[in-house]
């Protein structure tokens, strides 16, 4: 009997932990990126969940869409679009108002006729300016691979505004 109420004591002190507020978003930003060693401009847009639980823990979930143009060689450009799907794990702070995170991420990415696909990490920050707005800045970088070329690396800052509900 002792351990089914311990267990009960513990399962309900996690799940009431655990009741999150629920914020969903739409994004539109501008990221700073590098790829194969050319830096470029890339326009993104996107959806996420973000869930902000009792104790202050962070949590959310993005996928995003981007579109940019890298100057190459011989004054050629090459078309880049990458999509990618991120983890956010991390706390928040002034009423909810603040979050800083850590970023796990998986993208997928074309560049003209090449694809590469890799897993990343990052680090962002996400404030609420009202309830219906907020402003994002996340830096992440991510290990590609590619069967049409070697393997490469893939950075960008990300800069987004959220409508929020």
């Amino acid at each position: 009997m002792k351990k089914i109420t311990k267990l009960a004591i513990v399962t309900s002190a996690l799940a009431l932990n655990l009741s999150a507020q629920t914020v969903s978003d739409y994004h539109i930003g501008v990221s700073s990126a590098k790829v194969l060693d050319k830096n470029f401009v890339e326009l993104n847009v996107g959806y996420g969940a973000n869930f902000y639980t009792q104790s202050n823990i962070f949590f959310g979930i993005a996928i995003e869409l981007a579109y940019g143009q890298v100057d190459l060689e011989n004054s050629k450009s090459a078309d880049v679009v990458t999509s990618n799907g991120d983890f956010k794990l991390g706390y928040a702070m002034l009423e909810n108002k603040l979050a800083l995170y850590a970023i796990g991420s998986g993208a997928l990415q074309g560049i003209d006729n090449m694809s590469g696909a890799g897993f990343g990490y990052g680090a962002g920050i996400d404030y609420r300016i009202t309830d219906s707005f907020a402003l994002n800045v996340e830096y992440k970088t991510y290990d590609m691979t590619s069967d049409k070329m070697p393997n490469y690396t893939f950075e960008k800052i990300n800069t987004n505004f959220k409508y929020t509900f």
